[in-house]
């Protein structure tokens, strides 16, 4: 499965269809400076949404796009697995000229196959509006940009403020693993589960596995980890897998029978008192109530060690990118440019769904208390990485690693096999 999208919407809709269009660059500029004199005609849009949120936003989006340049648009949404499992074969037939997309090494995949419309032009317009890390985000190996950022969400610690303050614990000052191992603690004694995990779908706890490795070995141990430059036998892999264990104690025992929302729930109702998770699932407690809503709380994992602090965090990038084998690619520029655009963007925040923008001269004035907690975390980390899915390659993150944790969980004991095992069918890869 993948790790996608930032709004508040469900994850369940990201799984059904993922991100959501909208980006940013300065409001009334003329579109598309350096990208040609030839910005007009139709374009085709292809979403990897057909949920409502989503699809709220993208017309939201295409009728302010409309309204300023007359140009008109072709909205094609698909079911996100379907729109992902086909991609490959899509980029090579006929695409739409823009599309929903992911950064990092998903992008750079299709890229070095030729199949992404080079976009520095664009990025020349709209780079300050940016933080570099997103243009490294959007940049292939080849240096060039090909993809425009939308929105992103924070990998972090949730749970209610009301639960922990309860416990006599401060909600806004559980920074050390011994901080969250006391909180634990407190919620075991009142019969609550500590640490709320699923795993049934085999990508959940990917996200465990990238923030526990970041905070013990750092970003660079495990980027060079997902890129094959370390070995998974390596003894800070096995590391991480102990370090891991001690939440086991506080972690609820039917994990492979819960997907992410599952472990969702147990928050919800109120019998699990935190999990780690993206902060795609505000919008759940909103649905359930705003005083629900209200009480959610994200923090960083926290520090195991201090040489690596809370530097890195896991905060997936959704966004746009043009295809090369598109009918227009010159529109096609012109309408991401346009989403980039703190106007653009302002067209989809307008619908009241909640999505935090990449955008750095975004008005954040609307946020809600839990979006400028996600601007809070997102500040402390000096390191962006993606998703573990997002950031090897896919033949080896979901058939590889995503079994290879679920048999951890079934027996702890057997990690030194279990990384063994990745380390081989790492080797065993087909060259790209």
């Amino acid at each position: 499965m993948m790790s996608d999208l930032n709004n508040g919407i469900s994850r369940r809709s990201v799984l059904k269809g993922a991100a959501v269009g909208g980006l940013g660059i300065a409001a009334g500029g003329s579109l598309l400076a350096g990208c040609g004199d030839k910005a007009t005609g139709p374009l085709a849009y292809g979403a990897r949404s057909v949920d409502a949120g989503p699809t709220a936003q993208n017309e939201a989006l295409i009728a302010a796009y409309t309204a300023k340049t007359g140009n008109e648009v072709k909205y094609n949404a698909t079911e996100s697995n379907a729109f992902q499992n086909n991609l490959s074969q899509y980029l090579q037939g006929t695409p739409d000229d823009t599309f929903e997309w992911m950064a990092g090494y998903r992008m750079q995949f299709f890229a070095e196959q030729g199949l992404l419309e080079d976009i520095s032009d664009v990025w020349k317009d709209i780079e300050d509006q940016y933080d570099s890390s997103y243009k490294i985000a959007s940049t292939g190996t080849d240096g060039k940009q090909y993809f425009v950022p939308q929105s992103w969400y924070p990998w972090g610690l949730h749970y209610r403020k009301s639960m922990v303050k309860e416990l006599g614990l401060d909600p806004e000052n559980i920074a050390t693993f011994d901080d969250m191992i006391k909180m634990f603690d407190a919620m075991k004694k009142k019969g609550l589960v500590g640490f709320a995990a699923g795993d049934k779908g085999g990508w959940e706890a990917m996200g465990t596995f990238d923030i526990i490795n970041a905070r013990l070995n750092g970003y660079q141990f495990h980027v060079d980890l997902l890129a094959g430059r370390e070995k998974w036998t390596d003894q800070r892999v096995i590391d991480v897998f102990k370090q891991w264990e001690l939440l086991l104690p506080y972690t609820n025992k039917n994990v492979l029978d819960l997907e992410w929302d599952g472990a969702m729930q147990l928050l919800l109702q109120k019998k699990a008192g935190s999990t780690l998770m993206g902060s795609w699932f505000g919008g759940n407690f909103k649905e359930k109530s705003q005083e629900d809503y209200d009480d959610l709380w994200i923090v960083p994992f926290p520090e195991i060690n201090p040489e690596h602090g809370v530097d890195t965090i896991d905060a997936p990038i959704d966004g746009f990118c043009v295809a090369a084998n598109g009918g227009n690619t010159e529109v096609g520029k012109d309408f991401i440019k346009f989403a980039g655009d703190k106007e653009g963007m302002q067209a989809m925040l307008d619908t009241g769904i909640p999505m935090t923008s990449a955008n750095k001269n975004q008005d954040t004035s609307t946020y809600d208390a839990f979006q400028k907690q996600q601007l809070n975390v997102m500040s402390q980390a000096k390191y962006i990485t993606q998703f573990l899915d997002r950031d090897t390659r896919p033949d080896f993150a979901g058939p590889v690693v995503g079994p290879a944790i679920q048999s951890w969980y079934k027996n702890p004991k057997d990690v030194n096999k279990i990384v063994d095992s990745l380390q081989a069918q790492w080797e065993a890869l087909p060259a790209l």
